[in-house]
């Protein structure tokens, strides 16, 4: 696989030189993102039956783009391994295709992309690459987008099958994943100062157990941000969630987060804010439907802390829902160094039942403490701290001895070389 895929690149290589003059722009170019991790507490308060985790990760990516004035691709592979997980002398199977996508103009405004890409949009709080994980996230979708004065209307979709069926559309083999999906994004930049934008996002996922019954659930709301570079800024977003889960259970729930981000001084921000996802009420015997808000598709490292206790919505607070106030100061030591100071306070947003008691909604704070130093435009290194003390509640939630303080570090080393590459002519 690995052979076949060096000899693929190659023939590529080649293929250019000789006939350069026909290509517009063509590059090759690659990511090598190795991150070693301590981890004492990660995910899961520590406890002292259990012993500290360390080890080493990496993400091997080559990307081949090429565009001129009619059309645009990209093609990337990726191998992402942990240091030493595979036996001596063997050649297992890794490097799998990451994206594979055309994007080409329909008229002046209108563009069309098809294939296997990333979806990422406003924060990437709903629809994102989820880039901190070494696997990262892509869909096999079609988007249209419209692009004029300002306004920007993306939409796109996408419908799931695990094999070229002769007759129907069964998904059960991958019941898990959803088996259409639907959104619809704009975006209206009103002044230098002033964003606004709308996303609706249709899902729908297959009954277990059945050949054909599917369950949709729609999310939708609005974004406003207005931003006054290096001096201030504030957000508001507000998202709600209806139709039914892939349970078949009926949902009603919703979204919100504000923040506001001040200068101090050109170098230093400090950025104060909540993040509020309703959950279930567990002592509500009556309420037959689910009010716990799914952040689909998105990403949750950049948002409730970097140890990841509440990444997976609703599943890390057991359907309870979260409360997130927080506050991140982020200081310019240098055009190339940048200090990011972030701390958490997490709170249940309704009632989580325990051994048949109400527990508290107070489950611990967080601080994290990372450094970011760009060497060149190709190279950088990201490093970090963090420490969580939990909650007696949080051990309910999640496991572990609350009593002591958990911990964990990282370092990453990013290098993104470009091998090769023509000038557009």
């Amino acid at each position: 696989m690995k052979k076949q895929l060096l000899s693929f690149v190659i023939t590529i290589f080649f293929g250019v030189m000789v006939s350069n003059s026909v290509f517009a722009q063509f590059s090759i170019s690659g990511e090598f993102r190795t991150r070693a991790e301590y981890r004492n507490g990660y995910k899961k308060l520590t406890d002292t039956d259990n012993n500290y985790a360390a080890f080493i990760s990496q993400r091997s990516r080559l990307a081949i783009a090429f565009k001129n004035e009619k059309i645009k691709t990209n093609l990337s592979f990726q191998d992402v391994r942990v240091w030493g997980d595979e036996t001596f002398k063997t050649d297992a199977v890794g490097v799998n295709l990451y994206e594979a996508w055309i994007e080409m103009p329909i008229c002046d405004s209108l563009l069309v992309k098809f294939g296997k890409q990333e979806l990422i949009y406003d924060n990437e709080r709903l629809l994102s690459n989820t880039n901190w994980n070494q696997l990262g996230f892509t869909h096999d979708a079609i988007v249209l987008k419209f692009k004029t004065n300002g306004l920007n209307i993306h939409l796109g979709g996408a419908f799931n099958q695990s094999a070229e069926n002769v007759f129907g559309t069964d998904y059960t083999k991958n019941v898990d994943n959803y088996k259409s999906l639907t959104y619809l994004w704009i975006s209206k930049k009103l002044s230098d100062n002033f964003k606004i934008s709308a996303l609706g996002i249709a899902d729908a996922y297959q009954k277990a157990g059945t050949l054909n019954t599917m369950y949709l659930r729609g999310t939708y709301g609005c974004t406003a941000e207005y931003a006054v570079d290096k001096k201030y800024g504030i957000s508001l977003r507000g998202f709600y969630q209806n139709g039914k889960l892939s349970t078949g259970q009926k949902v009603a729930a919703y979204y919100g987060k504000a923040d506001i981000n001040y200068y101090v001084t050109p170098k230093i921000n400090l950025i104060l804010g909540t993040e509020y996802i309703s959950g279930t009420d567990a002592s509500d015997t009556v309420n037959k439907k689910s009010n716990v808000f799914s952040t689909l598709y998105g990403t949750g490292h950049k948002f409730n802390g970097n140890m990841d206790y509440f990444t997976n919505m609703p599943k890390d607070t057991k359907g309870a829902g979260l409360v997130n106030p927080y506050l991140s100061v982020n200081i310019k030591l240098s055009d190339k160094t940048m200090l990011i100071a972030d701390l958490h306070y997490f709170m249940l947003q309704n009632n989580y039942i325990f051994n048949n008691k109400t527990i508290g909604k107070a489950l611990g704070e967080e601080i994290d403490l990372s450094i970011k130093q760009n060497f060149s435009n190709e190279v950088s290194l990201l490093a970090g701290v963090s420490a969580l003390q939990g909650t007696e509640s949080l051990s309910y939630i999640c496991g572990g001895n609350y009593h002591t303080i958990s911990t964990w570090a990282y370092v990453m080393l990013t290098v993104k070389p470009t091998f090769f590459k023509t000038d557009k002519k």
